[in-house]
């Protein structure tokens, strides 16, 4: 049964909390009968007067005085931020000092209407715009654009930025944001991404634009370039180390990874020329100035100061509630080590790097909350013990994660997952250029949720994804609802996309709607795909063996990134010999044919069942008991419900081996929250 929100719950929550309130003590209370002693701090506002006992200016106050609690006795605690907006120039830490216990965790809470607002901005001040940057806009910007004073830590930064390359964490990244959210850096083109010309590969020769804008891009004195260099799967942003005039040649300070190729796509940021249209702006680190072209009444702006916002170290038992997290330069919280810390009904926005980072925390994530217009990966969860195949606790559940990866498009999910026994269930992801997750690791589970309108204008990529680790075994992927993922013209996107020799998933009982390629199995082995539905989704299955192909010479290369894999994993010990009984002969047994996969009772519904390429051979896996029909009048309209799907095949007597009825979303996160409106 799909995971549900519980109003009654929340209420029953709240009531609790708030008989809590009224018996906390005084400050300096003596400690007699702590087992039943709550002491209540509350944060007021920026700018409002602390005035009363128990009420702090700064997060950071009130947690020094809960840390002084903690060491006298054991009351529970509670950490309370008033409604209004609390502004962060630096990382609030939380560190084992702070911890609470199984039965009395440390609460930090915002207003139970969610108004409570933990940012990292700064308001700007308005400058005067010096005549010689007047001169250098574009015409049609000159009556538009306005001058604001930048914070010194801000205006004395080399970089606006930092590089983002393959595998590279979440740079960090200055913003600036209206009452609508962020602008971007002046950029050319405004939308989109223009085709290049090489000039050259590794020796940075350079390229130039087929129509470039004929503006003066050698007189920016820090230009960058974003593209999809050689593969449409990876864009990277790179500092331009030189510019010719008016569109000529363009050198990158850094080589992309594996060159560039004819044909690619890039675009220029941060060129004073191209302050063209509303909602751009420019930064002159010199004279520490920062030029906007403010959107239509927008002209209170602010910029973000602080890199992260909460910072939870080796702490434990930590309940995070009803708080708003926005607008930092990179993560707006990491926990690292410790564990039991869980996060729930919160908004994360407007983070230039990630939502939240889960490492090495025993037990602990996020549960009904909404994740919404952030830079990266929205959430990242890495724990548990590999060697000794321990899961690690970690969830994302009941949550909306929407708008993620718009500042690093490429390879970043909704949710990363690492180590052993992450689950991620009854979530929504959906409309943005990332993917939904990437698994690393051993035996997690994504389950019930709903998948839809992701990674159009990108290619080769999958909206649930892992590859090139054969010890990656024991996922569950079942039981979701997967729908309208299709590419731009030209392009071609998978639903599930286990690449590169993935190994030992499970991929059951899941609804396919209008997906490209629903399962695709790049060369792997011992997968199971079973009693899925598959609806106008052509071919519902594709499966390779490229270990006999493109990608032998990786197979038989002790150096290669899926041998070093193989080889760090102790897939000989009894443990890992138990629960995965292949693995310990797999390189004296046929390691490079795509085998044993078993497919399995699935139906396509105007779909093609199965693809085979790459020297794939059927005969090698176990295919048996899967139905295939054309239904002419099984139209986009009754697709899109799956409610509307089933009572369709019910009145034409189609079998089918899942509910689809049990798809249909009827509790969880429906809507996201509005952009913030100051």
């Amino acid at each position: 049964m799909r995971a549900k929100w519980s109003a009654g719950i929340d209420v029953m929550r709240v009531s609790l909390l708030v008989g809590l309130a009224s018996l906390a003590w005084p400050a300096e209370a003596a400690s007699t009968d702590v087992a039943a002693r709550t002491r209540i701090l509350k944060v007021v506002p920026d700018g409002a007067p602390a005035i009363g006992e128990g009420r702090f200016s700064t997060l950071a106050a009130a947690l020094a005085k809960a840390a002084e609690w903690r060491r006298r006795d054991g009351s529970t605690i509670v950490v309370e931020l008033e409604s209004g907006l609390h502004r962060l120039d630096q990382p609030v830490r939380i560190g084992p000092e702070l911890s609470g216990t199984a039965d009395r965790p440390l609460v930090i809470r915002g207003a139970a209407d969610g108004s409570s607002r933990l940012t990292g901005s700064r308001a700007l001040r308005s400058a005067s715009l010096p005549p010689d940057l007047l001169a250098r806009l574009p015409p049609a910007a000159r009556d538009k654009v306005r001058a604001y004073r930048l914070p010194d830590r801000i205006a004395g930064e080399p970089q606006f930025r930092e590089p983002k390359m393959l595998n590279d964490p979440a740079p960090l990244v200055t913003e600036v944001f209206d009452g609508i959210g962020a602008l971007q850096p002046a950029r050319w083109p405004n939308q989109g991404y223009a085709d290049v010309v090489l000039g050259g590969r590794s020796d940075r020769t350079g390229f130039v634009f087929k129509a470039p804008s004929g503006c003066a891009w050698d007189q920016e004195p820090e230009l960058w370039a974003e593209g999809f260099w050689q593969w449409d799967w990876l864009l990277e942003t790179i500092p331009v180390e030189r510019a010719g005039p008016r569109g000529g040649r363009i050198g990158l300070a850094q080589i992309p990874y594996e060159g560039e190729r004819p044909g690619g796509r890039a675009a220029l940021l941060h060129a004073l020329c191209e302050l063209d249209a509303p909602g751009e702006w420019w930064r002159d680190r010199k004279r520490g100035l920062l030029l906007v072209w403010p959107r239509e009444g927008k002209v209170d702006l602010e910029i973000g100061l602080a890199e992260t916002l909460l910072r939870i170290e080796n702490a434990r038992h930590l309940r995070v509630e009803n708080l708003q997290f926005e607008r930092a330069r990179r993560d707006l919280v990491t926990v690292t080590g410790g564990s039991d810390i869980t996060i729930s009904r919160s908004t994360f926005a407007w983070g230039a790097g990630r939502a939240a980072v889960f490492e090495n925390v025993a037990g602990g994530g996020i549960t009904e909350s909404v994740i919404r217009d952030i830079g990266a990966t929205a959430v990242r969860l890495s724990g548990g013990d590999r060697v000794r195949l321990l899961p690690s606790g970690l969830f994302v559940r009941n949550t909306r994660l929407t708008r993620f990866a718009r500042l690093s498009q490429t390879q970043n999910p909704a949710v990363q997952a690492e180590g052993v026994g992450v689950q991620v269930t009854g979530n929504l992801f959906h409309d943005a250029i990332g993917y939904a997750i990437h698994f690393r690791g051993n035996d997690h589970l994504f389950a019930r949720n709903e998948v839809a309108r992701l990674m159009n204008g990108l290619s080769d990529s999958g909206a649930i994804y892992a590859g090139r680790d054969w010890t990656a075994r024991g996922t569950s992927i079942r039981d979701n609802y997967v729908h309208d993922i299709e590419p731009a013209p030209g392009f071609e996107v998978k639903g599930v996309y286990l690449d590169d020799m993935a190994s030992g998933f499970t991929v059951e009982r899941n609804l396919f709607v209008n997906v490209q390629k629903p399962v695709f199995i790049g060369g792997g082995s011992d997968n199971i795909v079973s009693d899925n539905v598959f609806v106008n989704s052509s071919p519902a299955i594709s499966l390779d063996s490229r270990g006999q192909t493109w990608m032998e010479g990786a197979v038989n290369d002790p150096q290669s990134e899926i041998r070093t894999a193989y080889a760090a994993m102790p897939v000989t010990s009894p443990r890992w010999r138990e629960r995965f009984p292949r693995l310990a002969t797999l390189l004296t047994n046929e390691p490079t044919v795509a085998r044993d996969n078993q497919i399995v009772g699935n139906l396509s519904l105007n779909s093609r069942p199965l693809f085979t390429e790459q020297e794939a051979d059927p005969r090698r896996q176990t295919i048996m008991l899967n139905s295939e029909a054309t239904q002419p009048d099984l139209t986009r309209a009754v697709t899109g419900d799956p409610r509307a799907l089933a009572a369709f095949l019910k009145a034409r007597r189609v079998s089918v081996p899942l509910s689809i009825e049990a798809m249909a979303r009827a509790s969880g996160p429906t809507q996201p929250s509005q952009p913030t409106r100051d």
